[in-house]
């Protein structure tokens, strides 16, 4: 991960793998949960990652820490069809979105409007 986005509390979509990345820096925002899940609302276009305590249906486990290769990616399909749509997104780029955390909600919400899109070169 480039230094670039190794402090930006975020996550990046990309449709062609299907694939959404949870930034480290995001879970380490929500004091590292076991279990973390989505929340999308298509009419503010936000899609928040919100910390769980135990593992439900919804619900996505973090892997432990591993500070040489920790990454943390998560394929739905679905869900990045649902985004694109919404959002209306060009379906070859991959978009990276930094986020807010509200520690209230014990979750780190993420403007989609605000998306900005990975130059090809540079890390997700």
């Amino acid at each position: 991960m480039s230094k670039i986005t190794a402090n930006i509390t975020g996550v990046s979509l990309c449709q062609k793998t299907g694939t959404i990345r949870i930034f480290r820096s995001t879970i380490k925002e929500l004091s590292d949960p076991k279990y973390i899940r989505f929340l999308f609302n298509p009419e503010k276009r936000t899609l928040a990652v919100q910390a769980a305590k135990r593992k439900e249906a919804e619900c996505f486990r973090v892997p432990e820490y591993n500070p040489k290769d920790w990454d943390f990616k998560i394929c739905s399909i679905q869900m990045q069809r649902m985004i694109w749509k919404v959002c209306d997104w060009s379906e070859n780029a991959t978009y990276r979105i930094a986020g807010t955390h509200y520690p209230e909600y014990n979750l780190v919400e993420f403007d989609l409007k605000q998306a900005v899109v990975v130059q090809v070169g540079e890390s997700e």
